[in-house]
Order: C-alpha cells, then structure tokens, then sequence
C-alpha cells in the first residue's frame, strides 16, 4: 500500500466516525442547513442595495457579485466543515499533550492534525453556495464553456489549498505560542474578505487583497466562470498556491522542531 493511499485510508475511518458521531444530532444539522439558507438569501437580497441605482459597480453587474457571493459561502462551507474544526483543537493538543500523541502515530502528522476531523453540520454549504452561484450565472445570461469550467476549477482547487495552507501556518503559530486561542477568527475574517469582489475596494485596500491573496479566494475563480479572467492568472494561481504550500509546511516543521512536548 502506497504512502497516500495509506492516508487517504486513514483519513476515511476518521470522517466516518466523525459523520457517524454528530449524526447523533440530526436536528443539528437541519437547523444549520435552515440558518445557513437565510443568511445566504440575506447576503444575496443585501447585495441589491448597491444595484438599486446602478447596473454595474466596478465593472461587476448584481449577477455577477451573486456569483462571488455564492463561491464564498462554498468556501467559507469548506472551511467550517474540514479546517475550522481541526483549528479549534490544536490548542488543546498542545495544552494537554495530545499533540505529543498524535506525533508518535506512523502518518503524516501535518494532514492527521489538520484534516482528521470534519463537521457534518456545514457539509452541505458547499452545495448552498454552489446553487447561488449556479443562479447568478443564469442571471447573467453569460455561456460557460469549457475552458471557462476548466479554469474555474482550477482556481476553486487554488482557492481551497490557499485556505488550507493559511490554517497549517496558524497551526503551527498555536504550536510556538501556545496559548493563542481564537485562531480560527483569523482564518474567517481571510475568508470573510474575499465575499465581495476585490474590485469593489477602493485602492490601496484592493491592491493589499490582491496580494495577500484574498482575490484568489472568490474573485478570480469568478471571473474565470464568468469569461473575464486575465488569462495570466492562470498560470499565477497556481506559482502562488504552491508557495502557500510550500511555506504552510516549512512553518509547521519548524515549529515542531521548537516543541518540547507537553511534560517539558
């Protein structure tokens, strides 16, 4: 058995159980479902105000930002129900000793800690902020080919590495600070970020978003659904993510090399 074939394997027996516990509680999850459809539709009815005297802002029409608006409610999902959970927990490995537990195991420890647990209640918010975008496509009049699918993908597999490398390095921060709790709020306000295009901020905030990247989130895979994407991005999408990467797991080695375990 090949190494990620081996932590696919793993992996798979963790969300089982993890699906099999919170289904426990199905009430908490059609309630979510309930609560995560009224604030989309709120965030979508919101978003009308800025179009009410206008047919455009920033070169984006109110199909187009409901096409965003709809990629961030899927990614925020993502994060909710595969980053944040495991976010929420590094804290506690690192107080309690867990950490030096989970270290030992014959697995990568970096995917074990970061993706080992998953939230049923936020599985479906993916599909919620698809059907937005789904929608404003439709709003738009604008044709996807199959270029246009293809890059679109490409940067929704971009924007999702981007996110999963930020919680690797607040992992890591939580591993050389210890007692720094709350870091998830650091990883949705990243994501909170991205829920209007870039280009309805004002410079130099919109160039500062550019390159953190907050644009990579929703903006650009936007753009490439809609046709209006620079075709340079596509080649920068993907130099960019593996840095992120690339970065992510040299910040959560060295941090590892730092920690002197929970009897030290």
């Amino acid at each position: 058995m090949s190494r990620w074939t081996r932590h696919a394997r793993l992996l798979r027996i963790c969300w089982r159980a993890a699906v099999a516990g919170e289904m426990e509680y199905r009430l908490n999850f059609v309630s979510n479902v309930v609560l995560s459809t009224f604030w989309m539709a709120w965030a979508a009815a919101g978003a009308s105000v800025y179009f009410r005297f206008t047919g455009a802002v920033a070169g984006w029409t109110h199909a187009e930002v409901l096409v965003v608006i709809g990629l961030f409610f899927a990614l925020n999902g993502i994060r909710q129900a595969l980053l944040q959970p495991n976010l929420e927990r590094m804290t506690d490995y690192v107080r309690r000793g867990t950490l030096d537990f989970l270290l030992t195991k014959p697995f990568d420890a970096q995917l074990l800690v970061s993706l080992r647990h998953i939230r049923v209640n936020n599985l479906l918010d993916p599909v919620l902020g698809i059907a937005l975008a789904t929608t404003g496509m439709a709003l738009s009049g604008r044709g996807v080919s199959l270029a246009a699918l293809a890059a679109f993908l490409l940067l929704l597999a971009c924007a999702i590495l981007l996110m999963y490398a930020l919680t690797v390095v607040l992992m890591a921060l939580s591993v050389v600070l210890v007692a720094a709790d709350e870091l998830d709020r650091v990883s949705f306000a990243f994501v909170e970020l991205s829920r209007f295009p870039v280009d309805l901020y004002r410079n130099p905030v919109q160039a500062v978003l550019t390159v953190v990247p907050v644009a990579f989130l929703t903006t650009y895979p936007a753009a490439a659904l809609l046709g209006r994407l620079d075709a340079y991005l596509l080649l920068v999408a993907p130099v960019v993510t593996a840095g992120a990467v690339v970065v992510a797991t040299a910040a959560w080695r060295r941090a590892l090399r730092s920690y002197a375990g929970a009897s030290a």
